[in-house]
């Protein structure tokens, strides 16, 4: 960290650039360092800093233009004067004055103006300071004040004692939920919609998928190819297999208003960044398809909805901008109730 910031201000210097190396004994650590640099490696050298300061009297040291500093100590074997040429002394500090005290009381009587003045520079606080609080950066699973990052931990249920229909208990006990949704995942990104026509026609697909190691044997197993060609069998399914252009895993960085995470962050802007599961690109505008492989009942469905509304509002509202077309409809998929809810 104090390399990078070093280098920042050796590079923005517009006229020119003051740098001081204060010491108590420069005479002992101009000698060591001479006698050093004679013998060891510059890595090791630069390695071996205390702090910046030490760069730059190692740097010093290596000009001809260092006479004042040879005078105090050593002078390396090897100087050379700079393209552009330095101007290096060396100072004394002045001894602190030492006031005299006084018998006399002096009046320090101050003004209201004065008193109001200093009030409001100590009471100054800075009116944009959620904004340096906040990270500049954020995910579309964040909007709407979800700060905690729930990207990767989308697939696990929120009752952890209740078995997953996509497992089967037999061959894949151990498995965890997040991996049966990775597959899932991986599976519909690569997967050719137009041959998804029935269960052998999907089985066939994910072991073509298996063979070009896109998914794995043990992941493969995992998925329930019926739940898969039964999705592809709904009318949404049909127009996603016939579909010309279909977005699978698309990536995004935008600008976004930083209101849409915060109501303190008015004003400002955040890179919104995001993955949106699937989405059909139409003249007539996009359909947002997102893939939820959790564990929800007829009870539980209302609040996961709300709960994932507003990741999926952000993938729309990124996609229109991007795409500069309308979103006409977003949908969630859950797979384990094999139902659509439209948002």
């Amino acid at each position: 960290e104090e390399m990078r910031v070093l280098y920042v201000a050796l590079t923005r210097a517009r006229d020119r650039l003051i740098m001081t190396y204060a010491v108590k004994k420069p005479e002992e650590d101009i000698c060591q360092m001479a006698y050093r640099m004679d013998i060891g490696s510059r890595q090791l050298l630069s390695m071996d800093a205390v702090c910046p300061g030490d760069w730059v009297l190692m740097a010093a040291l290596r000009r001809t233009e260092a006479g004042e500093l040879f005078a105090l100590g050593a002078r390396p074997e090897k100087v050379s004067a700079g393209e552009i040429p330095w101007k290096i002394g060396v100072g004394t500090a002045p001894a602190s004055p030492v006031s005299a005290v006084s018998d006399e009381t002096e009046d320090l009587t101050v003004s209201a103006e004065v008193l109001e003045q200093i009030r409001l520079g100590i009471g100054y606080q800075y009116p944009n300071l959620a904004a340096t609080e906040a990270p500049s950066k954020q995910t579309a699973t964040q909007r709407k004040g979800r700060y905690k990052d729930v990207e990767a931990a989308e697939f696990v249920p929120q009752d952890r004692s209740v078995k997953r229909s996509w497992r089967n208990a037999k061959l894949h006990t151990g498995v965890k939920g997040t991996d049966v949704g990775t597959a899932v995942h991986a599976a519909l990104q690569h997967i050719r919609y137009e041959d998804c026509k029935d269960a052998d026609s999907v089985k066939a697909e994910l072991m073509r998928l298996e063979s070009r190691q896109l998914i794995s044997h043990e992941q493969m197993e995992m998925i329930d190819s019926g739940k898969l060609a039964r999705f592809f069998a709904t009318p949404m399914g049909c127009k996603l297999r016939s579909c010309n252009n279909v977005l699978r895993e698309f990536k995004f960085s935008i600008l976004d208003e930083g209101k849409n995470f915060d109501s303190v962050l008015e004003g400002e802007q955040i890179l919104l960044q995001g993955v949106v599961d699937c989405a059909m690109i139409e003249p007539v505008g996009i359909t947002v398809l997102d893939f939820k492989t959790d564990y929800v009942t007829d009870e539980t469905i209302t609040a996961r909805t709300a709960y994932y509304r507003p990741q999926v509002e952000a993938y729309a509202d990124a996609l229109e901008r991007i795409y500069r077309l309308p979103v006409k409809e977003s949908y969630l998929y859950y797979f384990h109730l094999e139902r659509f809810v439209k948002l």
